[in-house]
């Protein structure tokens, strides 16, 4: 078990890929859910507003596209993907404005070969980190907190918190030590999976190591950062993370699947979530307590919920103009593909144009959310595989909805 853990990022930012440069035009407005076709899992259905086409806007060049052939064409994918990745299972979602699609491939439970279904639960990682961003830009927006306070201002403890700011956490330029490298926290962590951690003691795991660098020197990914965010949350708002979360976000959005799991109660349905050991599959489902991921990376959810919540970021129905202005302004990040980090955000550039969103990866889990703004074309992929890469599947999908 621990072998098979430890080689998981869980959820340090696996690729730390997100979706694109919010410009000039505003995103067109989510379009009506889709709904899975049948009972079992496997394909989902494609949706439109125009009897089977629809313009699929850069994605597809202003060009008109069939839902229905599209559908096909995107589930194909989604199968070979899972069978060339030897995945337990993977949902996807894609919505280019007046087309919308979900599928499934894969089983969402081994043993029992339980077929996926699109609209499964999912752990989805440091997706969390957008999550937790934007709450902070809310109380921003209200005076709550400012980007510029010092973190000594709203937690104490943290060490050299008089000298970095709210801001370098949410963009991880912080320099604090990231407490998922600690020998110490995955040796507590895998002797003892039901442990319940609270945030401080994640922060002191942090603090006995040295910073990376001096604060705003340098960018390093650092779980630390978000549970310090959770933190600071907390103190500026004066509710508890889970609360806040559900109320400023979860419910005004929509987002009826998913939750904050070990903050809140969970909702049934979470899936299987596997490593691999010898070449055999081990269910992580419950490798550890969701406390050890925290607001960094504890929240459940499904492909539809994430799609819809990344169109309503960054479409500037959750966050103001001044808010989102500074939640899309990029220090440079180069990890993998991704050029540019955010305020829990990741920009990258991709045959679609440039992406904004975040990947996420935690014990039997990997995901990735993009939104290409120019294309106007969304894709979710939750992957029950904690080796799996999910970003690869979007790439896939993103293919697909090319039109040469």
């Amino acid at each position: 078990m621990s072998r098979v853990l430890r080689r998981t990022a869980w959820f340090a930012c696996a690729g730390v890929v997100l979706l694109a440069g919010c410009g000039g035009s505003s995103p067109a407005p989510l379009p009506a859910e889709a709904s899975s076709n049948g009972e079992g899992g496997g394909s989902g259905g494609i949706e439109s507003g125009d009897a089977g086409t629809a313009g699929a806007g850069g994605a597809g060049g202003g060009a008109s596209v069939d839902c229905d052939a599209l559908s096909a064409e995107l589930q194909a994918a989604l199968d070979a993907a899972v069978e060339d990745q030897r995945l337990p299972g993977a949902a996807a979602a894609v919505s280019l404005g007046a087309c919308s699609w979900r599928g499934a491939s894969g089983v969402a439970d081994a043993a029992a070969e339980v077929p996926l279904r699109p609209d499964d639960l999912f752990r989805v990682g440091s997706i969390t980190k957008t999550f937790m961003a934007t709450l902070a830009l809310m109380l921003r927006a209200e005076g709550r907190l400012s980007l510029d306070d010092a973190v000594s201002e709203h937690v104490e403890g943290v060490p050299g918190g008089d000298e970095i700011s709210v801001r370098q956490v949410l963009n991880h330029t912080s320099g604090l030590y990231d407490f998922t490298q600690s020998d110490a926290f995955w040796s507590a962590a895998l002797s003892d999976p039901e442990r319940a951690w609270a945030p401080r003691e994640l922060v002191e795991i942090a603090a006995s190591q040295p910073p990376y660098f001096e604060p705003g020197e340098g960018f390093a990914y650092s779980n630390t950062n978000y549970i310090i965010a959770g933190l600071i949350l907390e103190a500026a708002s004066g509710e508890p993370v889970g609360e806040l979360l559900r109320a400023r976000i979860l419910e005004p959005a929509g987002l009826a699947h998913t939750y904050l799991d070990g903050a809140e109660a969970a909702l049934p349905g979470l899936v299987h979530g596997y490593g691999v050991d010898r070449g055999k599959l081990v269910d992580t489902t419950s490798a550890a307590d969701p406390s050890a991921a925290g607001t960094a990376g504890a929240l459940v959810s499904t492909t539809d919920d994430l799609t819809r919540f990344y169109r309503k970021v960054l479409g500037g129905e959750l966050l103001g103009p001044a808010e989102l202005a500074e939640m899309t302004t990029w220090v440079d990040a180069r990890l993998g593909e991704v050029t540019g980090y955010g305020l829990g955000l990741s920009r990258r550039e991709s045959r679609l144009g440039a992406q904004v969103g975040h990947d996420g990866g935690i014990w039997g889990f990997t995901s990735s959310s993009y939104y290409a703004i120019d294309s106007d074309a969304s894709i979710t992929v939750l992957v029950n595989l904690e080796v799996g890469d999910a970003g690869r599947i979007v790439d896939d999908l993103s293919d697909v909805l090319i039109v040469p």
